[in-house]
């Protein structure tokens, strides 16, 4: 049996990950046909359930890339596809298409990232350390820590789900360049393009973790500044594969004024005393938003363990992760920062994230040597998987009434669009579209509508009569609809900017025709994209084959 464990190690490992992918959510998301999950209308789990559902049924009727998600609001849509993009929820609305009902599929999807992040954590650590045994515990502590359990089974948020399973390549690259091999600057450039198709505002709190690599890295980078050019490679290739992303965004932001260009949240408020966040951790509550036990351990620790630690990046990464540690707490003066661009990460907390991945990398470091001995890591293991078991199994007993059926996840609200409505037209009113008809509606004027017909993005209907009749039409006006395909005296479309809506002008007799066209930057963005993608990868394999 040893003698096939050792000959099998790989494939015994990539089992223990399937079992373990299983396992963790068996008991909030499997056992008893049951989900627990908190999808109150204030938080935004509903609306990333409702993203895949609306990419499911933009791929049930052949539309490839949606720009609108019309499962939102009733069918008037909601373009949070421009701004959160679609790119790695494709596996969980092919699953809908294999005719999982909507809680399935989602609790799939999840056994699915929770796998990759374990393989991707593994994988990431063998990459440097060479060491099977070290990199398992990583993938174990990192894959089950009590901040990434908390984003998966509490806030539903899949977009840092997303950027939690691809953390561990971004933070190889910024080791590679700033510590090690700078030629490899190409791990860190594929690591923010998974990021930034993953979750937007990700990308900024990676970003304030290289700023301070650079500063603790200065005086080796005045000696080596190659570093600092490979960086910007890397910033110009993550750019370059990253436009289909940016640009369509920044095209939406330009034409229209959204609700997220108010203020939402004030980011001072919104960190929290270390006394609670000692005892949300040392409970392992799932329920907050702490860092678990494992981590606050460790964050105790590393003042007093660091001198022993050989490795420059690991010590520089450890003390990082105890300055974030800091900015989550009210000691730091998130106030001064207030009108500063940094206050768009809306949550101190949201560090947590690499707070996490910082102290699971000291950790299996073992600057302490307690985990010489295979037995000692075994052990611990069992400890961090019951940790995450029983933890998770608390949170059911404490909040049984978020522990719901398959057939009540399977039915949300369409008008959950999240607690900022960020992506609403500045003068929409939700509560207002909730009791709007969803019909074509006359603004002014006079006419005689017939045959109104939707599908997605869609709608038509005929007129006749019609004297200057202005028409709010059922769908939010985003930039992109189109009646250039209409019949008779119809205007283009615009926005209603005191409700959101699209709006039509109308004379005499025809048919209205309106369907959400990409714009050339849509299209051409993605091509750039795309062709890059594909250039990268031939240039790759040129220089290997030679």
């Amino acid at each position: 049996m040893k003698k096939m464990f050792v000959q099998h190690k790989i494939l015994f490992i990539w089992l223990l990950f399937l079992v373990m992918s299983v396992v963790i959510i068996y008991i909030t998301d499997l056992a008893n046909g049951h989900i627990w999950s908190y999808l109150d209308l204030d938080t935004d789990g509903r609306f990333h359930v409702l993203r895949i559902e609306g990419l499911y049924q933009s791929l049930k009727h052949g539309q490839f890339f949606p720009v609108v998600n019309m499962s939102f609001m009733n069918g008037f849509g909601y373009i949070a596809n421009i701004f959160y993009a679609d790119l790695w929820l494709y596996p969980a609305a092919i699953l809908r298409l294999f005719g999982l009902t909507t809680a399935q599929a989602f609790v799939t999807y999840y056994v699915i990232l929770n796998f990759s992040t374990f393989l991707i954590a593994f994988y990431t650590y063998r990459y440097v350390s060479h060491n099977d045994a070290k990199s398992l515990l990583f993938s174990f502590v990192y894959t089950l820590s009590a901040y990434r359990i908390f984003d998966m089974v509490r806030r539903f948020d899949i977009g840092e789900t997303l950027t939690l399973t691809f953390l561990p390549i971004v933070i190889l690259g910024i080791y590679e360049i700033f510590y090690a091999d700078a030629d490899k600057w190409k791990i860190l450039a594929f690591g923010m393009v998974m990021v930034i198709y993953a979750h937007a505002l990700s990308p900024i709190l990676i970003g304030i973790f290289i700023f301070f690599v650079i500063l603790f890295r200065l005086k080796n980078l005045f000696k080596e500044p190659q570093r600092i050019i490979k960086l910007i490679y890397a910033g110009l290739l993550a750019g370059a594969l990253s436009l289909a992303y940016f640009l369509p965004m920044f095209e939406q932001l330009h034409q229209t004024e959204f609700k997220l260009t108010s203020p939402l949240i004030d980011i001072a408020q919104r960190s929290n005393s270390f006394k609670d966040i000692l005892v949300w951790s040392f409970t392992n509550n799932l329920y907050q938003e702490g860092i678990g036990l494992v981590c606050i351990a460790i964050g105790l620790i590393i003042p007093f363990a660091i001198w022993k630690e050989k490795n420059v990046a690991v010590r520089d990464f450890a003390v990082i992760g105890e300055i974030f540690l800091i900015m989550t707490t009210k000691f730091f003066p998130w106030k001064i920062l207030e009108n500063t661009p940094l206050k768009i990460i809306q949550f101190p907390w949201r560090l947590n994230m690499l707070i996490t991945i910082l102290f699971s990398i000291f950790l299996v470091a073992d600057p302490l040597h307690l985990f010489e001995k295979r037995q000692l890591q075994i052990i611990f293991l069992g400890l961090v998987v019951m940790l995450t078991l029983t933890s998770e199994a608390i949170l059911i007993k404490n909040y049984s009434n978020e522990y719901d059926t398959y057939t009540t996840f399977d039915h949300l609200d369409s008008y959950s669009i999240g607690s900022g409505e960020e992506y609403l037209p500045r003068n929409a009113n939700l509560a207002r579209l909730r009791l709007t008809p969803h019909v074509p509606t006359v603004a002014k004027g006079t006419i005689k509508i017939t045959d109104f017909e939707q599908n997605g993005s869609q709608l038509s209907f005929n007129f006749t009569n019609a004297k200057g009749a202005k028409i709010n039409l059922p769908i939010i006006g985003y930039y992109g609809y189109s009646s250039r395909k209409s019949l008779g005296n119809v205007s283009p479309l615009k926005m209603n900017l005191k409700t959101g809506l699209g709006q039509v002008t109308l004379n005499g007799q025809g048919v209205v025709r309106v369907e959400y066209v990409q714009t050339w930057i849509q299209k051409c963005s993605r091509i750039v994209s795309i062709s890059s993608l594909l250039i990268l990868l031939i240039t790759c394999y040129i220089r290997k084959k030679e």
